[in-house]
């Protein structure tokens, strides 16, 4: 419905544009409307808003344009793309505000007075949008966190799913989006497990009657470690025999998993593949 009433006014503002373009007499009376002694230049904001809608449509065209065409097919990550794509956001929302001020007439050798005119309002009420908005800049390009990261933020754990302007949006578990500040983001400690070794060594204890054949256990455990298509061949897993007293042995069996993230369910999946194996060679875990 929204999308609707926005190609409506743009519409409406096209035609108008078209009026003023074709009829010099109308354009020279709208070009200053007297409402008691507050002179309005309605043709110049019109045009301006116009400057606006077609510079943001072209930006968003553009962005749909990289992130379904041009980005997938190139070798940058997940993240990288995203970035690109918000930077171009960026750009065209700074270029949509000068030519919005060429529109109103306001010439650009004065903007520096209209600056501080904005410092004044950022001491008042603005500084929280604008600390956000360049903080989000940073995050974009500082590249500590990237869109698809899986990270910890304020004890917050998920996946960055989008950096917006104002804030950073977190995927928890549970299915939650939680909008962080992006200022905030920038003044605490970020643990990113996306940045971590893609691979890591796992430890697995097992305790086993001392009249079990050691030798066959180890194979069945070694059949389990070749089935799980997650835990690496190369380093080859290796069997340590920790403890012995009468009556059980204890064996610490090491490997490599090739994933951090999936670590806890390769663990639990071993397990069981070796719980079934151990049950059908009639070999009991104490």
């Amino acid at each position: 419905m929204f999308k609707w009433i926005k190609r409506i006014l743009v519409a409406l503002v096209i035609l108008f544009a078209v009026i003023l373009e074709l009829s010099p007499t109308i354009k020279a009376q709208l070009m200053s409307v007297h409402v008691g002694k507050i002179n309005i230049p309605l043709a110049p904001l019109f045009f301006a808003f116009l400057t606006f809608i077609i510079t943001m449509e072209a930006t968003k065209l553009i962005q749909l344009f990289l992130q379904t065409r041009l980005l997938p097919k190139t070798d940058l990550t997940r993240g990288t793309q995203a970035t690109i794509v918000s930077v171009i956001g960026y750009l065209g929302l700074i270029l949509a505000f000068f030519l919005v001020l060429s529109a109103l007439g306001i010439n650009l050798k004065n903007f520096t007075i209209i600056a501080g005119a904005l410092s004044v309002g950022i001491g008042f009420g603005l500084q929280n949008i604008v600390n956000n908005f360049f903080s989000g800049i940073i995050i974009l390009f500082g590249q500590a966190i990237k869109v698809g990261d899986k990270v910890i933020i304020n004890g917050k754990q998920g996946l960055v799913r989008q950096i917006n302007i104002r804030s950073t949006e977190l995927e928890t578990a549970d299915n939650v989006r939680i909008l962080i500040p992006n200022a905030s983001i920038l003044s605490t400690d970020i643990t990113n497990l996306s940045q971590q070794t893609a691979s890591t060594d796992a430890v697995l204890t097992l305790s086993l009657p001392i009249s079990v054949d050691i030798t066959e256990a180890q194979n069945l455990i070694m059949n389990c470690l070749k089935k799980q298509k997650r835990i690496a061949q190369n380093p080859s897993p290796t069997f340590l025999l920790t403890s012995l007293n009468d009556s059980k042995i204890q064996m610490e069996v090491r490997f490599n998993v090739t994933s951090i993230h999936d670590k806890t369910q390769i663990m639990s999946d071993l397990r069981l593949c070796i719980l079934k194996t151990m049950k059908k060679g009639q070999i009991t875990l104490s």
